[in-house]
């Protein structure tokens, strides 16, 4: 399951006092020689208008750091210099290669710029299937970061990639697409032999609440009552709630899971989402 990266509402750490101002050149080469994420996304979000053009090359090779966060705030800071343009152009040059690592980098830096002309080019490295699970997982993300309604497609046949984090990484993102409303899409997996699939699975369909059609509530209901991934049970749970499912298809496995569940979240889950039934 992925984590979300919410560029700079995660910066809590530096001081509003100082947002966009008070750096320099020298702290922004000290801040990336540390390698850490703390320092170096203070400090750049400190950079936020700081005229350096001798920071530029520095910012740009961070793109390729090893920690994805790091790589989209340089991405961000990048796009505050009016380079957006060049980095969508770059990023998505990367992805009609075949080296992984930098494509799955490309991947992170445009879901963090969050540019609807980057869904073409991701949905299609993603749907080619040349690159690995790890590039094709970023890919995935990154379309939902972007979260325009295009990327369906790409998502949609991605959720039958071998393997799981890739499934897991398109069910994930089509609950992030405006005007998602699908819902047979996730159901398709709502049996998979991953439980974090199943789990993200669960989750979408949970988000779509009575979008969700009759088969799903039943598969969900069935997972509550007898899947062995207590995450897996407490998100059908917390789903059929969300939906209102008709108790008289979900009632008997939410009341079963309230009584007898052997998690106590589950169990709690379950009683919780008992009171959101329809009749």
């Amino acid at each position: 399951m992925k984590t979300k990266v919410v560029l700079f509402t995660a910066l809590t750490f530096a001081s509003s006092a100082y947002a966009g101002r008070g750096s320099s050149p020298g702290a922004v080469k000290s801040a990336i020689s540390s390698d850490g994420y703390d320092a170096i996304a203070t400090e750049l979000e400190r950079a936020e208008h700081l005229v350096c053009p001798s920071c530029v090359p520095m910012v740009r090779a961070l793109v390729d750091h090893q920690d994805r966060r790091v790589r989209q705030v340089a991405a961000w800071w990048l796009a505050r210099r009016g380079l957006k343009q060049d980095l969508l152009e770059s990023m998505s040059e990367r992805l009609t290669g075949d080296d992984a690592v930098k494509a799955r980098n490309a991947a992170d830096v445009l879901g963090g710029l969050r540019l609807p002309d980057a869904v073409a080019p991701l949905g299609a490295a993603l749907t080619a299937g040349r690159f690995n699970a790890e590039a094709r997982s970023a890919m995935a993300r990154a379309i939902g970061e972007i979260g325009d309604i295009d990327g369906q497609p790409a998502l949609v046949t991605a959720l039958r990639a071998r393997e799981p984090s890739v499934r897991a990484a398109a069910v994930e993102s089509l609950r992030d697409l405006r005007g998602f409303e699908d819902a047979a899409a996730a159901a398709s997996l709502l049996a998979d032999t991953d439980a974090d699939v199943r789990a993200e699975a669960v989750s979408t369909i949970g988000f779509l609440r009575a979008r969700a059609g009759t088969q799903p509530v039943r598969a969900m209901a069935a997972l509550v009552a007898s899947d062995p991934s207590a995450r897996v049970r407490k998100k059908a749970a917390w789903a059929l709630g969300e939906i209102g499912a008709a108790a008289d298809v979900a009632g008997p496995s939410l009341r079963a899971a309230a009584q007898h569940d052997s998690d106590p979240l589950v169990r709690s889950i379950a009683s919780a989402a008992l009171a959101r039934l329809s009749l």
